[in-house]
């Protein structure tokens, strides 16, 4: 007898197989697009956080720059401080003074040819009141009569410049050192009318 072939229908088999290996490729392929998600987004991840760390460095930088430029506009803006107050310190002095170069150019020219000026002191008399006291010290040959001193103190009496910067012009004292006579004017501001 001849063998007989014996027929088993695979067809199901065969059918469920085939079905199975689209579903495997199926699932293999989702494995390999979400590994491949998770890569780029990983790699996004890393490019982001990267690139803030840098920001993050480079802010840094920024700020210790601009800290040190606010310490030293600080420093400038106190040393700026303290010379303004300086500066008002002194404009302070200078609105309580007496300008003189130009009365002392004016008490030159009015100086007699037998009289010498040799020294003048600015007295501070009444802080209160910012007055000052000029006392000038001359002396004078002892041939000059008391009436040369007298005179010269009566043209300083009757000058404009003068009278407009001091109240009181009044001859001190009047003394005689070997053969000079030594005499002193006191000029008391007038601080209403002085000029600056």
């Amino acid at each position: 007898m001849s063998p007989s072939l014996i027929q088993i229908n695979l067809s199901n088999v065969n059918k469920a197989k085939r079905n199975k290996r689209p579903q495997q490729n199926k699932a293999s392929n989702m494995i390999g697009i979400i590994a491949l998600i998770i890569i780029v987004l990983a790699a996004a991840f890393y490019l982001y956080v990267n690139l803030k760390i840098k920001k993050i460095k480079q802010l840094k930088n920024e700020y210790s720059l601009i800290e040190k430029q606010f310490i030293e506009a600080n420093k400038l803006s106190e040393l700026n401080d303290k010379l303004n107050e300086k500066v008002s310190t002194l404009n302070k002095c200078k609105s309580r003074r007496i300008n003189l170069a130009d009365k002392w150019l004016e008490l030159a020219k009015l100086t007699p040819e037998n009289i010498c000026l040799i020294g003048i002191e600015i007295v501070p008399t009444d802080k209160q009141a910012n007055s000052q006291k000029v006392v000038i010290n001359a002396r004078a040959d002892n041939s000059v009569d008391e009436s040369a001193i007298l005179h010269f103190l009566d043209i300083l009496e009757r000058n404009v410049l003068l009278t407009n910067s001091f109240k009181d012009i009044t001859l001190s004292a009047v003394y005689s050192d070997g053969d000079e006579k030594a005499f002193s004017i006191e000029l008391l501001g007038n601080n209403k009318n002085k000029k600056k």
